[in-house]
């Protein structure tokens, strides 16, 4: 067997190896500049503490060896298959899909630029479903148990969490001045999943939990994430804009737990929507004109449909099918 430890043991060699180093050099003596006179009990005392530091020391290092000496040993296999996510993080792969592409031509804002609203509804099919609970393994004190799958989101028939826009305008209103959002850590889960902003815009990456997270930001069609972020502090705020340099569908992941996970639709225009709990969505201020619009959820198949936008606006209804 190779002297490499598994990936799910390494959190215990690194724990007893970590004791040991820090019980083996807790100095107890006085510093040499130092005159103290010490009472013969006190120092009766502080020769026993050191000599149970030392004991302590020997215990924790040997209880390190199994877990740093590689599948073989009892105390390695026990930690390893305490909890099948141990070390079992999220796909870091980036997506090969391009749901937002760039565009060949750059948006034009004009300042001058007036027009109505798409207003509809998307609705999904009995056959979007959400996936089973996930076991949380190591993390139960501070998760729960299981975490649940919260991609699908539904209010009678509409389909929340769905992402809307208009995949080929070029010219309209300009973009917002407001470009800051927000993507928590919340009860181990990020919050909102699904979410969108403009080309420039930057994240406030926030953590409610003492839970560790090491977060990539992974745009489809692209090779290398685009950004990272360590969590593990309560209240720890990170903003970060290098999820928003250019045009596309951005997932967030966790390389060191399967279920955290969020969506980032990143536009060089205005034009696009997250849809309500219940399916609805709004588009303001779209020019009179003939546009494709593109509806996207992470569990249905994406659909492209042609919206003529006149002077009163448009009303759009789409149903979506599982995938």
């Amino acid at each position: 067997m190779s002297g490499v430890p598994p990936s799910g043991v390494l959190p215990a060699c690194t724990e007893h190896l970590g004791l040991a180093r820090t019980l083996l050099f807790v100095d107890v003596r006085r510093p040499a500049h130092v005159q103290v006179i010490v009472a013969p009990p006190l120092r009766s005392a502080i020769r026993l503490a050191a000599r149970t530091a030392f004991h302590l020391a020997v215990v924790a290092l040997t209880a390190s060896l199994p877990a740093c000496q590689g599948g073989d040993a009892p105390a390695a296999t026990a930690r390893a298959q305490e909890s099948s996510t141990v070390g079992h993080g999220g796909d870091l792969t980036p997506p090969t899909e391009v749901v937002i592409a760039r565009p060949a031509t750059p948006y034009r804002p004009d300042p001058t630029s007036t027009g109505a609203a798409i207003t509809g509804t998307v609705t999904a099919s009995a056959a979007i479903a959400a996936g089973a609970p996930i076991a949380t393994g190591r993390d139960s004190t501070v998760c729960g148990p299981a975490i649940a799958d919260e991609s699908v989101v539904r209010q009678g028939n509409g389909l929340g969490g769905v992402l809307v826009w208009l995949d080929d305008i070029r010219r309209g209103r300009p973009l917002p001045l407001e470009r800051r959002l927000e993507l928590e850590s919340d009860n181990c889960r990020l919050t909102p999943r699904v979410q969108a902003g403009v080309v420039g815009s930057a994240v406030n990456v926030i953590a409610h939990d003492d839970f560790r997270q090491h977060l990539r930001f992974l745009a489809g069609g692209e090779r290398e994430a685009r950004a990272a972020v360590l969590l593990g502090q309560y209240e720890q705020v990170i903003p970060t804009d290098r999820p928003f340099t250019a045009p596309g569908l951005v997932v967030v992941r966790d390389a060191d737990h399967p279920w955290p996970t969020a969506y980032l639709g990143v536009f060089d225009h205005p034009y696009f929507a997250v849809t309500t709990p219940n399916g609805t969505f709004r588009i303001d201020g779209v020019p009179a004109g003939r546009y494709r619009l593109k509806v996207w959820h992470e569990r249905a198949k994406p659909v492209e449909q042609v919206v003529e936008v006149g002077a009163g606006g448009a009303t759009v209804n789409v149903a979506l099918e599982g995938r």
